[in-house]
Order: C-alpha cells, then structure tokens, then sequence
C-alpha cells in the first residue's frame, strides 16, 4: 500500500464511506479507488485528486501535498522570483498562451498563483521524464 493510498483509504473511512460511495461521488471507477488504496495502482493525476478531494470534501491542496505534488507550508505568499505573472510566462516561455494573459489573473489569490506554479511545476517534471 502506498502513503496516498493508505491516506485516502483513512480519509474514506473517516468519512464513513464505502469504495462505491465516494466513486459515485467522485465519478472514478471503483475499481480504481480500490487499486489506488491497495497500492495496485500509483499516486493518481491532478485531475482525480481534484474529483476525490472534493467527494471527500476536503482541500485539494491537502490531497495534492499528500499524493507529493506539491508543499502547503509555503503556501501564504508568493515568493520573490514570482510577483507578476509576466516573470512565471518568462520563466517557462509560454507567453503565446492565452492562459497567461495578465487580465484574467485579476480574481486569482497568492493562493490559487501558487497552486498553479506547483501544477505547472509537476507537468515540467513529468514532461522531463518522457
């Protein structure tokens, strides 16, 4: 068993769930909660953590750091490399995506612009190992 898996089996049951219970909740398979908690299958992406945290109604940051994408401790402020969203297009040269246009970040905390540099930071990674 994974440390994700175990966690999430923990989660489920604190939460009195069954496996069926939280994959109609989710919208993942029964069969992949199972693998996941019984460590038949790895750490899930980004996208059904998102689902099992939020059936689990519990922060997405907090599945996300125990799956090992990301850290919550500096979760607070920005750091001082990232005070615009024009040093992250920089740093990654993704200008020429819609994604970065400065006037659709105005809604977004330090929070959520961190959160995304950690997303971003894990598809680097991921993109590195293909």
């Amino acid at each position: 068993m994974t440390v994700f898996g175990k966690k999430l089996k923990q989660l489920r049951e604190q939460k009195r769930l069954s496996i069926n219970q939280l994959a109609l909740s989710a919208g993942v398979s029964a069969a992949t909660i199972s693998r996941i908690e019984n460590g038949h299958r790895g750490v899930p992406k980004p996208t059904t953590i998102r689902k099992l945290a939020d059936a689990l109604n519990i922060s997405y940051e907090q599945l996300m750091e125990i799956a090992g994408y990301m850290t919550i401790d500096k979760v607070h402020e920005p750091s001082e490399q990232y005070q615009t969203m024009n040093d992250i297009v920089a740093k990654y040269q993704t200008e020429n995506l819609w994604l970065f246009d400065p006037s659709k970040w105005e809604l977004l905390s330090n929070k959520d612009i961190l959160t995304l540099e950690q997303y971003f930071k894990f598809l680097v990674s991921e993109a590195e190992k293909r």
